[in-house]
């Protein structure tokens, strides 16, 4: 599964989400099975990339790029990190925004 994640600083599994607009770069996680960080590549934009599910601290994201792309959207509250995140989805606590 590839997880997309906008991020204000490159700090790896420490990188704590923000919404698009203020997003220094974007993470692009690669999960294997168990849910399993397998790879963080960090990108400038995602115009290129291809991906499940982006996820945001804001609700009212501008993420229809993101759903043209054919990806789902997930809420994180504001000061996640990747880790954690990544954890949240292993339990499903995020909600998803349609």
């Amino acid at each position: 599964m590839r997880v997309l994640v906008p991020v204000r600083e490159k700090s790896g599994e420490e990188s704590i989400v923000c919404n698009v607009g203020d997003a220094g770069s974007f993470a692009l996680l690669e999960l294997g099975e168990g849910m399993e960080i397998v790879q963080i590549d960090f990108r400038d934009d995602f115009s290129d990339e291809l991906f499940d599910y982006i996820v945001t601290s804001d609700k009212n994201d501008d993420i229809d790029e993101a759903f043209e792309l054919g990806a789902r959207a997930l809420l994180a509250r504001p000061g996640m990190s990747i880790e954690e995140i990544v954890e949240a989805m292993m339990f499903r606590e995020l909600d998803e925004i349609a």
